[in-house]
């Protein structure tokens, strides 16, 4: 199947060339052209300007009516000086923040009156002057078991560059009757107003005279007086209060009898049954109203007001929207809404400066805290001492003081209802608190016993 076989060899020549082939080609860019513009900047002009030299002409001076105008503003310039000679406003301030600062109240003076007043006689009120350099204080015998033929005192101490104030009397007004409560004019500094038990309503011009104005008599005590400047027209009145049910407003620019309220939607049968008046020379009206024992105006519409009464009752009121009582338009009935009452009386009323809010205390022991446009409360605050008296702080708005029934002064924040522990006013020998007045303007309050002596206090602001 397979054999041997041998065969010649075949030889042939290599074909490989080395030779490559090359082709040329040029490539051009596009040409490039160039364009010029010549370009021109906005024209320019300078201008000058030559100012015109004015002689100097001699004013013309009416000096009859620079005296009618220097006449008319000095007394209210010197009243101004008056009020604040011998102020200590910059004398705490300090620019080394390091040094240490007052961080809790302090107890700058104490004024005892054992030897002035008679010793039974409590502070029954005390007020400010609008510049905070004088403190009007008032005394009352706490009980009356008849009407009252006590001769009391309205004593006025003037504060001393020491920060103090001078137990000399700065002076003395003297009164028929004790007085139930007192108040400075808010614009005013020469102008104080007292409301007396036996019912007279005085007013005294300090720098004109050291004898009253008596504006008005009610039929029972007086429970409380008021300015009220921010009114019709910008006119200032004065209300006042009383136990017999009425209300007095007084326009001070004619001292005449603006108005005659009273509060006759509801009858306490206790108050319409009650006899003649102590004093027995006053008869009492026909149907009288509601025991009328405090009351306070709305500091964002002063139209309205609210009205707390001896039988607990508490009566939303307005100026504007009064009704004639039986037909006689001298007297009428301000009353457009009513609040939860209260089991007890109701001893004092604060509408607060910056909400819509309002606080009450009554002999139940117990602070209520009321939106003016709520019927029920918001929140009820129950008290171990029944409060007498309400008294906003300064620095904070929502925080008032409390005193009453015992000799500490209890404080509160309205947002929350909780008690303030960061300001106290620690008794040592004081009597049952019967007043506390707060001086905005000195950072400084004043609190009065039932035994007739003063606590001056020091209030740090930073606290609040």
């Amino acid at each position: 199947m397979f054999t041997n076989r041998s065969l010649e060899a075949v030889s042939f020549n290599s074909q490989l060339s080395t030779t490559k082939s090359q082709q040329s080609s040029n490539v051009q860019t596009t040409e490039i052209c160039y364009e010029e513009n010549s370009m021109q900047t906005v024209e320019t002009k300078s201008v000058e300007t030559q100012t015109i030299i004015e002689e100097k002409k001699k004013p013309e001076v009416n000096y009859e009516r620079l005296a009618q105008f220097l006449n008319k503003v000095t007394p209210s310039i010197l009243e101004a000086l008056d009020e604040s000679y011998g102020t200590t406003a910059f004398e705490d301030y300090d620019p080394n923040t390091d040094e240490d600062v007052l961080t809790t109240t302090q107890l700058v003076q104490k004024i005892s009156n054992a030897n002035d007043v008679d010793s039974e006689m409590k502070v029954s009120d005390m007020s400010w002057s609008i510049g905070g350099g004088t403190l009007a204080v008032s005394y009352g015998v706490p009980y009356h078991e008849t009407w009252c033929d006590h001769l009391s005192k309205i004593q006025l101490y003037d504060q001393s560059k020491e920060d103090g104030f001078t137990n000399n009397l700065n002076k003395t007004l003297e009164t028929n009757a004790c007085v139930t409560t007192l108040v400075y004019h808010p614009t005013e500094p020469s102008i104080i107003a007292a409301g007396l038990f036996n019912g007279d309503v005085l007013v005294w011009n300090l720098r004109v005279s050291s004898t009253p104005l008596t504006l008005c008599t009610h039929g029972d005590p007086v429970s409380q007086i008021y300015w009220k400047t921010r009114a019709i027209n910008d006119v200032a009145f004065l209300v006042s209060s009383s136990k017999d049910g009425y209300i007095f407003i007084h326009k001070m620019s004619t001292n005449t009898m603006y108005r005659r309220l009273k509060i006759a939607k509801e009858h306490n049968p206790v108050e319409n049954s009650r006899p003649r008046s102590a004093g027995g020379i006053r008869e009492r009206a026909l149907e009288s109203g509601l025991c009328i024992t405090t009351f306070d105006f709305s500091s964002r519409d002063p139209i309205f007001f609210v009205v707390g009464t001896l039988c607990g009752g508490i009566y939303k009121c307005s100026l504007d929207r009064t009704v004639p009582i039986e037909g006689d338009h001298t007297l009428m009935d301000p009353v457009i809404d009513k609040y939860d009452k209260h089991e007890g009386s109701v001893t004092c009323i604060k509408c607060s400066p910056v909400r819509n809010l309002f606080v009450t205390a009554a002999t139940d022991k117990e602070m209520r805290i009321y939106d003016f446009d709520e019927h029920a409360c918001l929140r009820s605050i129950s008290c171990e001492n029944t409060i007498v008296g309400l008294t906003w702080l300064m620095g904070n708005s929502d925080v008032l003081a409390a005193y009453g029934a015992s000799s500490n002064v209890s404080l509160y924040n309205i947002t929350n209802g909780k008690p303030v522990t960061n300001v106290k006013f620690e008794p040592t020998d004081r009597e049952n608190v019967s007043c506390l007045r707060v001086n905005c303007k000195k950072d400084m309050a004043a609190i009065g016993d039932t035994h007739g002596n003063i606590e001056i206090w020091k209030i740090p602001r930073q606290l609040l």
